[in-house]
């Protein structure tokens, strides 16, 4: 009757209330982004204060405020409230935790508004901020009746810090009540473990404390409001008094309840553990359910004991049921695994519970049953072949191998302390390590391996592995695992990635060995990581064990001992390979197979591909290469225009059987013909052509067939496509464009040149001056258009001056020769040469110009100054002595860093006897006008374009990319003055128009970027223009543009963030242009 009428006077009470107003109450669920209002500052990094979906991670909900940073101790963002009209009593109150280990943040209050210096008064400084939320409250009354703001300061201590359930303001007052039932009860030597969240009320849950009184022989433990009780030695009952607090109101509340201890049961089994099902299940393979009983009673236990296993799918429908009688025998405290006799088989993947239970009548049957949730998933046990032939096997297929551990660390070599000095277990490849045999690995033969600590073995030599003792050979290690797919991943040459995740090792305590078994023909080398964990995380023991075995055949065997630690806390899972990849590569990344692959885009952690292939203790993984039934894998690097007559052909081919015939056939427009390779050299095999007609043009392909009769060709739909170059120069042709081929890899560049001549009617040759280690250019030229888009010093570079100086040497005065070069950073690169460089003497001796350093005069980007790296408008001044222009117009660019030069007035001395007439100089053609320096540029009046005329040869150097001239018609005029002045005329017998203005996309510049691009596009007409940014799944992520748009050239600048303003990640993305009439597309990389 007492809890009766206490729950009515509970009930009643909860409308005795104080009033109160919270001006905020957010806990950031139900929307994406930060509240409307709330203002971020960023430090410039892009690693802003945002909105997280990460319901592990917040306090309440699934959401919650979050900032990373990956540089500790350099950033300093801050997270701002709206405005805030404060009134007496008003506090703040929130939740704060770290990611991982420990942080610090201050709150500030500012009167005035929301910029940083604003905020001068600091409520709090919080320090040691560990991974469990901890509840901040501070008063606000100092500022009752005014307006401010409250801003969070975070600086990075280690990696990230979340806050959640944001509360400024007054709370409604309730009146407390805790109205507990009457009594609990439980057997001696066991625990209780209760919630009394149902018992209370309060005005905020998460701010009541509980404490106990009246318990002498029954142990009470308090938890927030889990409340646990134990009594290892008494039985019988107390009446034990809980008091409820209210912190917020200052209010409690009291019940008492009656914890009866039951005395241990004569007999007494329970369920205590379901070894099977695991939590991950597969698909349509067998497992036997399994159940660990143990005698919890004070007898013997001798008998036939009835199991129950009953197994339900997410709809609550039976999917397996099945009851058997076990005989038992068990001794007090022992314990048993029993496995039913039959097996299961789920064959639809989902959520399932799998419910055990003891028919037997004993002295507690609490205990008799016990259920737990798994998944099942469909599981890739077999995969392949890659086009090379390699596939994989896992141990869960009835076919597949058998786990069976070969331990070898006490008997195995240190990979990590091979040949070096000292210890170093964190991203850190090994030094060459013998192989023990020749492997034989994706059609070659490899005697080393490189042992990376984050779970991954290359075969051959990287960007990534330093070899001791240069510098950064204790930190060469790639867990960077996610980056790019399998194959793909460029960097990575022959990988063998068995457990590859961001992995440490602990001295002492973990370690990575190698031993090499058995004779010849059969011989194995086994690499075991011993006692790993995971870099990121707490807790857990450096338990995780794996190996992989090279066996002589080539097999690959990959056992999995423990893929676990226990560590928590990581921004991402890690356990059981939820963050690792496990696959193979060839050289060149364009072969590989992978068998698990973790998923990140745009930074966000997404899984594991496929998700069913999680590791688990005692799996084996084989790859191997089965019956050949892949043609010939065909790599070839197609050719560019070449000036050799008898051009040379190479092209790698790997088989996993012998190659019997590799074929060359081409084409010079008499019909197709044939040749076998003339030369080999591993697997390159190499094809020398006959001479061929001068301007000749050659179509090829190859086709190869291995001992299996396994036939392919490259390209792979011969011969309806086919490669193709030509024999230069090409009849009649005055003009070559020299492009750089590598600088200029995604041709911004080469069609600005390609689309003024064809618009002009001039005909044209193009050759790649980055292809080929040497070259000379024809005398059959007339002109020479070159450029260089990054311009910096490379052999390749040194080839191409020493190409140009030749060439205008070869020059008369009947027949001058003529060069415009095209550069943005040739003449900076010129200047820490010394006078006996190539690319210094052809731009001092030949174009007759020098370069002056920032802090002379000089600098790398006379349109902004030496401070700027992104792309600024301005304009160009066609000065007096320019041979292209109109004097005194302008001419509008668009650039990053266009170098400031100088002329000299005559060939330096130190040339002088070198060159032809000495006396003669250079003449400023371009000066810098415009810019983004109060409307001038940086070095105002600087020259950026010289000109030099002789007898034998004209030439003009610009220090712009010529797209950068970015108007248009502006571009036809200097081109076509410029074809005027070298003497060039249309071809003859073709009538030309300047052609149509079209809607299109210019380009990006730069490209590829970070952290922002400019987008340049043409509109034909005037338009409702839309720009928006798409991912390569086709997912838009930002709407850069939707307006009404005049004719003509426009430009806009894209941050590389969402609309959300989160930084994305580093990727291709495509820009899409809509007019309403044509939509126009063009990608892009960001690249960080």
């Amino acid at each position: 009757m007492y809890k009766h009428l206490a729950l009515i006077i509970a009930l009643l009470s909860i409308f005795t209330i104080c009033l109160g107003q919270w001006h905020i109450d957010e806990n950031f669920d139900n929307i994406t982004t930060l509240p409307a209002g709330w203002t971020i500052h960023d430090d410039g990094d892009g690693m802003v204060w945002r909105n997280l979906n990460n319901a592990t991670h917040a306090h309440s909900g699934t959401r919650a405020a979050f900032c990373d940073n990956y540089l500790p101790n350099q950033n300093a963002d801050w997270l701002i409230t709206p405005q805030l009209n404060i009134a007496e009593g008003d506090s703040l109150i929130f939740y704060t935790r770290s990611w991982i280990s420990t942080e610090q943040l201050k709150v500030y209050v500012s009167t005035t508004g929301t910029a940083i210096n604003n905020f001068t008064t600091q409520l709090v400084h919080l320090q040691n901020i560990g991974t469990t939320y901890q509840r901040v409250s501070l008063n606000l009354s100092n500022w009752a009746n005014q307006i401010i703001y409250i801003g969070f300061l975070w600086n990075c201590i280690n990696y990230g810090i979340l806050i959640d359930d944001v509360q400024i303001g007054q709370p409604l007052i309730i009146q407390p009540a805790l109205n507990l039932p009457e009594s609990f009860s439980f057997i001696q030597g066991e625990t209780l473990t209760v919630d009394f969240t149902p018992f209370i009320t309060c005005t905020d849950i998460n701010s009541c404390t509980l404490s106990v009184s009246g318990n002498v022989n029954i142990n009470v433990q308090i938890n927030g409001r889990i409340v646990t009780f134990s009594s290892p030695d008494f039985t019988g009952s107390e009446n034990i008094t809980f008091t409820m607090t209210d912190n917020i109101s200052g209010l409690s509340a009291s019940d008492t309840v009656v914890v009866e201890v039951l005395p241990v049961p004569t007999i007494d089994l329970g369920i205590i553990e379901i070894p099977s099902p695991r939590e991950f299940e597969y698909q349509n393979h067998s497992f036997i359910p399994a159940l660990k009983v143990q005698n919890l009673g004070t007898a013997s236990y001798s008998g036939m004991l009835s199991i129950s296993c009953n197994i339900l799918n997410s709809s609550g429908t039976s999917v397996y049921s099945y009851d058997e009688f076990h005989p038992l025998d068990l001794q007090p405290g022992n314990s048993v695994t029993i496995t039913l006799s039959t097996s299961c088989v789920i064959t639809s993947e989902g959520n399932y519970n799998a419910i055990f239970s003891l028919i037997s009548e004993d002295g507690n049957p609490a205990n008799n049953t016990l259920e737990e949730s798994f998944t099942v998933v469909n599981r890739i046990t077999q995969g392949g072949p890659d086009t090379f032939g390699y596939r994989f096997i896992d141990s869960n297929d009835e076919a597949g191998p058998e786990f069976n551990w070969i331990d070898i660390s006490s008997t195995g070599t240190s990979t990590i302390m091979y040949q070096v000095p000292s210890w170093e277990g964190d991203d850190n490849f090994s030094e060459a390590i013998p192989m023990g045999f020749p492997f034989p690995f994706y059609g070659q033969l490899y005697d080393n391996m490189y042992v990376d600590i984050n779970g991954e073995i290359l075969l051959s030599v990287s960007n990534w592995q330093k070899p001791y003792p240069n510098t950064g050979w204790d930190s060469d290690g790639n867990m960077f695992n996610y980056a790019y797919p399998i194959p793909g991943y460029n960097a990575m040459p022959t990988l063998i990635a068995i457990y590859w995740d961001d992995l440490f090792a602990e001295q002492g305590i973990s370690d990575i060995y190698f031993q090499t078994f058995g004779e010849a023909p059969n011989r194995y080398t086994v690499v075991q990581w011993n006692n790993l964990r995971f870099l990121a995380g707490t807790g857990g023991t450096p338990q995780l064990k794996f190996e992989v075995i090279f066996y002589e055949n080539g097999d690959i065997l990959m056992q999995y001992h423990t893929t676990h630690t226990g560590q928590s806390g990581s921004n991402v899972p890690h356990q059981n390979g939820q963050s690792a990849t496990v696959a193979i590569q060839n050289q060149d990344a364009t072969i590989g197979l992978c068998y698990l692959r973790e998923i990140v885009i745009n930074n966000q952690y997404q899984g594991v591909e496929p998700p069913g292939n999680l590791l688990h203790d005692n799996i084996a993984i084989k790859f191997f290469t089965g019956i050949d039934e892949q043609p010939p894998h065909l790599t070839y690097t197609e050719a560019g225009n070449t000036f050799n007559r008898t051009p040379l052909l190479k092209v790698n081919a790997i088989d996993l059987s012998p190659i019997t015939s590799l074929v060359l056939h081409y084409n010079t427009g008499e019909g197709w013909q044939s040749m076998e390779y003339t030369s080999q050299s591993g697997t390159l095999y190499y094809f020398q052509l006959p001479e061929l007609p001068q301007g000749a043009e050659l179509n090829y392909y190859f086709t190869a067939t291995d001992s299996e009769g396994n036939t392919g060709s490259l390209p792979e739909d011969a011969p309806t496509h086919f490669y193709s170059f030509k024999i230069l120069p090409t009849a009649d042709t005055e003009v070559l464009i020299a492009y750089s081929g590598r600088q200029d890899y995604q041709r911004i560049e080469l069609p600005v040149y390609t689309n003024l001549l064809d618009n002009l009617n001039i005909s044209y040759d193009i050759y790649n001056w980055e292809e080929y280690d040497s070259f000379r250019f024809p005398l059959q030229y007339k002109a020479i258009l070159c450029y260089a888009n990054v311009g910096s010093h490379t052999a390749l570079s040194d080839t191409l001056s020493l190409a140009l100086m030749q060439y205008m040497d070869s020059g008369t005065t009947t027949e001058p020769k003529n060069v415009f070069f095209a550069s943005d950073g040739f003449a900076g690169s010129t200047h820490a040469n010394p006078n006996t460089s190539l690319i210094k003497k052809l731009f001092n001796a030949y174009f007759r110009s020098y370069y002056v350093p920032t802090g002379s005069g000089g600098g790398t980007n006379g349109l902004a100054g030496p401070e700027v790296f992104s792309y600024q408008y301005g304009s160009i001044l066609c000065y007096t002595y320019s041979p292209i222009g109109i004097v005194g117009n302008e001419y509008q660019v668009y650039a990053d860093s266009p170098d400031c030069i100088f002329r000299y007035e005559s060939c330096p001395d130190w040339y002088a006897s070198e060159v032809q007439y000495p006396e003669i100089g250079a003449q400023s053609a371009f000066l810098f006008e415009d810019g983004p320096i109060d409307g001038h540029a940086y070095l105002y009046h600087g020259v950026c374009a010289t000109t030099v005329t002789l007898p034998i040869y004209k030439a003009f150097y610009f220090s712009f990319d010529f797209s950068q001239v970015y108007q248009e018609a502006q571009r036809y005029e200097l081109m076509s003055d410029l074809m005027q002045w070298f003497g060039i005329s249309p071809d003859a017998n073709e009538d030309y128009n300047i052609p149509q203005v079209e809607t299109k996309i210019n380009g990006n510049y730069p490209n590829p970027f970070n952290p922002e691009t400019t987008i340049s596009f043409t509109l034909a007409k005037n338009a409702k223009v839309k720009l928006d940014i798409y991912n390569v799944r086709g997912q838009k992520i930002k709407t850069l543009l939707n307006d009404n748009l005049s004719a003509g050239i426009h430009n806009c600048i894209w941050d590389g963030k969402d609309d959300n303003g989160q930084i994305v990640s580093s990727a291709m993305y495509i820009v899409r242009l809509d007019d309403g009439n044509k939509i126009k597309q063009h990608k892009m990389m960001l690249i960080k």
